[in-house]
């Protein structure tokens, strides 16, 4: 069921959540849950969808949702009365967003292509971190991964060059295509120049040059505007002035490792059979 929601853009859905077929649930704040602990999201999540160019919040709206990006790709950034644009951040599945102060949001979500987020009622977060204190974990993770993004930013924006700021971009969204796909050397770029430009403090003459001369050397090749092969990582790593180890912190709320989502799969089944148990002397108690 279709829900119109006019204090938020795009349209909200009730109904039950695909979360066992969802590809952002290995990465998103709903990993720590077994198959059988997701469940219970359904009485409390909501699916909301974002038509390509449509914004879900402005800055300075109150904030009474917390989104996770399971389809398609947002941006996030700020400006001012006579349009300059600072875009902080670009959001693809997995990513959380909500980012408020004294409950109104910081910034403005827009997305970039038609995408698919969940809504988390932020006043029922408390509930679901006292059931399951390992999703409170992973906020507090994902917490502390933004203030480390924001200084990398920083660093960025005000020591880097231009080659090396389109060459540290390009990493970055490799290995974000990475994490979805683990062997691919192709970048699909949901953004536009002036977009990526307005990530980086340059202007788009100077992105549209950059990544010229990064194809000229055969660093890289496009595939029209929207696509972009890494044929030569390590070359693009020397001009990003980054070592092999680079990991940086907005890819480091990842999946459980495996022995991870198996105590979660355990826990999940401890809690069943206590359950299972409980019910199970109640019966005999009444018999006797």
């Amino acid at each position: 069921m279709v829900v119109e929601d006019f204090s938020l853009g795009g349209k909200k859905s009730l109904g039950d959540l695909p979360c066992l077929f969802c590809r952002a649930r290995s990465s998103s704040i709903c990993s720590v849950l077994g198959n059988e602990e997701i469940k219970c999201l359904n009485d409390i999540v909501s699916r909301r969808s974002l038509a390509e160019g449509a914004r879900l919040f402005e800055e300075g709206d109150n904030a009474v949702d917390y989104f996770v990006v399971t389809e398609g790709c947002l941006m996030v950034f700020k400006e001012t009365y006579d349009g300059r644009r600072q875009i902080t951040g670009f959001l693809y599945p997995g990513d959380m967003l909500g980012l408020n102060d004294r409950q109104h949001y910081v910034y403005t979500a827009e997305a970039l292509q038609d995408s698919i987020l969940c809504q988390y009622p932020i006043s029922e977060l408390n509930g679901l971190f006292r059931d399951f204190p390992d999703m409170e974990h992973w906020m507090l993770k994902h917490c502390s991964n933004e203030l480390v993004s924001a200084h990398d930013q920083m660093f960025l924006l005000g020591r880097k060059n231009a080659a090396e700021k389109i060459a540290t971009f390009l990493l970055l969204l490799l290995l974000r295509s990475q994490r979805q796909l683990s062997e691919t050397d192709s970048l699909e770029l949901p953004m536009s120049r002036r977009d990526i430009a307005d990530y980086l403090g340059l202007t788009v003459e100077t992105v549209s040059r950059t990544i010229t001369r990064l194809r000229r050397d055969r660093i890289i090749e496009t595939v029209g505007k929207d696509v972009i092969e890494i044929l030569d990582i390590q070359a693009l790593r020397v001009r990003a002035c980054i070592g092999n180890d680079w990991a940086p912190a907005a890819l480091t709320c990842q999946a459980p490792h495996h022995s991870e989502r198996e105590k979660y799969a355990e826990k999940g089944k401890d809690r069943a059979s206590e359950a299972e148990h409980v019910v199970g002397s109640a019966r005999d108690h009444e018999q006797s």
